[in-house]
């Protein structure tokens, strides 16, 4: 990491504390509680209820009678603005484990499958993990990582924590909807507190975020990882009221909760742009040659004021007073400088546009 993105990380953990994942392991544990008392509210509640001058082709894509928001995204009337697909867990009983497996419930209604032999613990292997999961012995952690269950991890094994960060994560836009069969995620790290590679996923499920990390022992069979993806898929967690949704939480205008902020994240991601964080709900931050800006989506039927458009990487780009815009998949994708701690707000350069531009039509929206 170099100096400036040291500089930033602290700036901005200093800016928006408030609205990141803690870090410190009691307070992830107290959200984890609170996050508890909420769903048992709602699982009681439940219950009660059961008894630019643009080119041509740019101005017809362009044009129309929405405005987008000042720092933000106008309210969103395309289909795109919520999932429309739905956990597997929410939409139908789930079935019995097959033979030979077991389920392992955690008091509020979710729970998770495992082979009857493989070896279980919730939260005294870590404050604020659901479930540790391995075919060793899960001894209990006294730190921020399971250090004595990957001491114990055999070389044949396998070492799965399943981890809940709380429903109002600052960075909601990390964490895509689970929609489909989830995998284990790419081999990175060594991870912060593991100190070992890891197998890391992020996902959103029924307005829960997780982090799920999978260690595999240094001779573990093909065979193995196959089991251990078939066991997170049998993942069922309790979803929270309709109105605590990120659907509903989108539809009320904080962008960051829509899909398309999950898309503009991974844009930025395929840019090589420094990722910032979050600007409130309306926007994300990224960092390219010392600049600040910000990105956001709106529909595509946003009134434009007119600018003049430019073919960059094939695709016209329209300024609109400060702003940049340009049409993709159905949809604007806005940027315009962004003051942010010690940065220097402003349009990034042109190859790093490019790259943008060219990152936003390679990536699909979900």
């Amino acid at each position: 990491m170099t100096d400036l993105e040291a500089e930033l990380r602290e700036a901005m953990r200093a800016t928006v504390a408030d609205a990141r994942p803690p870090r410190d392991v009691m307070e992830l544990f107290h959200r984890r509680r609170r996050r508890r008392n909420a769903r048992l509210a709602a699982m009681s509640a439940a219950a009660a209820a059961v008894v630019v001058a643009a080119v041509p082709t740019s101005v017809a894509l362009l044009g129309g009678s929405g405005r987008p928001a000042p720092g933000g995204p106008a309210p969103h009337s395309s289909p795109l603005a919520s999932p429309t697909q739905t956990p597997s867990a929410r939409v139908s009983p789930s079935p019995p484990p097959p033979p030979g497996w077991v389920r392992h419930r955690d008091g509020q209604g979710d729970f998770i499958d495992t082979p009857a032999a493989w070896h279980v613990n919730g939260s005294s292997t870590l404050p604020y993990a659901l479930w540790a999961i391995g075919t060793g012995p899960v001894p209990a952690g006294r730190g921020c990582g399971p250090t004595a269950a990957l001491r114990d991890l055999p070389a044949d094994g396998v070492l799965m924590v399943v981890m809940e960060y709380g429903s109002a994560a600052g960075e909601p836009y990390e964490s895509p909807p689970r929609v489909g069969r989830l995998g284990l995620g790419p081999l990175g790290g060594p991870s912060e507190c593991w100190g070992v590679k890891t197998h890391v996923v992020l996902f959103e499920d029924g307005g829960h975020y997780f982090q799920v990390q999978t260690v595999f022992g240094s001779r573990a069979p093909a065979s193995l990882h196959a089991k251990v993806t078939r066991s997170l898929n049998t993942l069922h967690i309790v979803p929270l009221a309709a109105s605590e949704q990120p659907a509903a939480l989108c539809h009320a205008g904080q962008w960051t909760y829509c899909p398309q902020a999950a898309w503009v994240y991974q844009v930025i991601n395929k840019a090589g742009v420094f990722h910032l964080g979050p600007q409130g709900t309306q926007a994300i931050l990224g960092l390219a040659d010392k600049r600040s800006f910000s990105l956001w989506t709106t529909p595509p039927h946003t009134r434009l004021r007119r600018g003049r458009c430019h073919a960059i990487s094939g695709v016209n780009v329209c300024r609109d007073g400060n702003r940049l815009v340009w049409p993709v998949h159905g949809l604007l994708l806005w940027l315009r400088p962004a003051a942010f701690a010690h940065t220097k707000p402003g349009l990034p350069s042109g190859p790093a546009l490019a790259r943008l531009i060219q990152a936003a039509q390679s990536t699909p929206v979900r």
